[in-house]
């Protein structure tokens, strides 16, 4: 049974009719999709990554607002269904904050599937025209015309904030409504706690489920322990898959580290050349100084199952030389990690297949 609850004070939310009093709370009320409002189209006319797999048939056409995690996932999904798909994406990129070698060779990869991506796209107008959804959008300045039978929303998530009462009693919101929080999860109010999608924090099932325990450690033992992000890995379930760890480029450049970079193919992994399938390839970053490796980013079928290794380097702060001295087994796609560590030294085209 679902029960509204709404903050009185500081220590104390009324709930279905009653008050509940504590020296503590922890909020983790999540996150919904986030519906557009201001184009025409009303938002109970809008799917969402919730409601799409409600529908009874696959559709003839879909248009997609967005490029991130979800709209790619789900736009690959139906195109492999027999569905028309077509994504509109506002920034000159999908997927804008990874570097353009990444998003360059997916997109190429979803386009050869018959997926139409449009960028650098700013909304005009949506409304329902009969039985289609009809958007005119500018594409580079150019105004295009869509027609689509449904019309997904995928531009991004809503915290679960409003009515809580959360700003009666001082709790600070960013302006979209995520809970602020500290590195130890402590809102600006002593003793109420944020945890999950609620806080705008990386929005997995595994960080909601981490934060929630270090939440609840630091509400009850006051240990004051951080949020420690700098090996978290992630995945988009693409084909072939997006996955991450650590920093890229771009961001250790904004700490001011230099970096050294390995982009090693795929189409010279062993693995992948005997499954007949070399899409993608595994970058390796590493400081320049201290040669320990500091992040990577991978676009490989099942490139997911690379992370753990890489993220276990990141925590320990293990180098390039030491990854690439370790045994990895021969016709496996993680020995794509030896020798994608390997070439910040040696070229490995003068190597012979067991020699790396």
């Amino acid at each position: 049974m679902l029960f509204r609850s709404r903050f009185i004070t500081s220590n104390s939310v009324e709930v279905n009719n009653q008050v509940l009093r504590a020296d503590r709370f922890i909020i983790a009320t999540g996150a919904a999709p986030f519906t557009p409002e201001n184009y025409g189209l009303p938002v109970s006319e809008y799917l969402t990554n919730e409601t799409i797999f409600d529908l009874e048939k696959v559709p003839e056409s879909l248009i997609i607002i967005g490029g991130r995690y979800i709209a790619l996932e789900i736009a690959q999904m139906f195109a492999r269904f027999g569905t028309k798909v077509t994504i509109l994406q506002r920034s000159p990129n999908i997927l804008p904050t990874e570097t353009q070698d990444l998003t360059d060779a997916l997109r190429n990869y979803l386009k050869d599937e018959g997926i139409s991506i449009f960028t650098n796209v700013k909304i005009d107008n949506i409304l329902r025209d009969k039985n289609q959804i009809k958007v005119s959008a500018y594409v580079d300045g150019t105004l295009e015309i869509f027609n689509f039978a449904y019309i997904l929303s995928a531009a991004g998530r809503s915290p679960n904030t409003k009515g809580m009462g959360l700003e009666d009693i001082g709790v600070e919101m960013d302006k979209k409504g995520f809970l602020k929080v500290n590195d130890m999860l402590e809102s600006s109010i002593s003793g109420i706690y944020g945890a999950g999608d609620v806080t705008g924090n990386p929005m997995f099932v595994y960080t909601g489920a981490y934060e929630g325990a270090l939440a609840a450690e630091n509400a009850i033992t006051n240990t004051l322990k951080a949020c420690d992000y700098t090996a978290l890995p992630w995945v988009i379930f693409t084909d072939p898959q997006v996955c991450g760890v650590g920093l890229d480029e771009k961001e250790a450049d904004k700490k001011n580290i230099a970096t050294d970079t390995s982009l090693f193919p795929l189409e010279q992994v062993p693995r992948s050349i005997a499954a007949y399938d070399t899409r993608g390839f595994i970058k390796l970053i590493r400081d320049k100084k201290t040669h320990k490796l500091i992040g990577a980013r991978i676009l490989a079928p099942e490139g997911s199952e690379l992370l753990m290794e890489l993220s276990m380097a990141i925590k320990f702060g293990i180098t390039t030389e030491e990854l690439s001295s370790y045994f990895h087994p021969y016709l496996t796609l993680s020995e794509g990690i030896k020798l994608a560590a390997t070439t910040f030294e040696k070229n490995i085209d003068s190597l012979s297949c067991c020699a790396s």
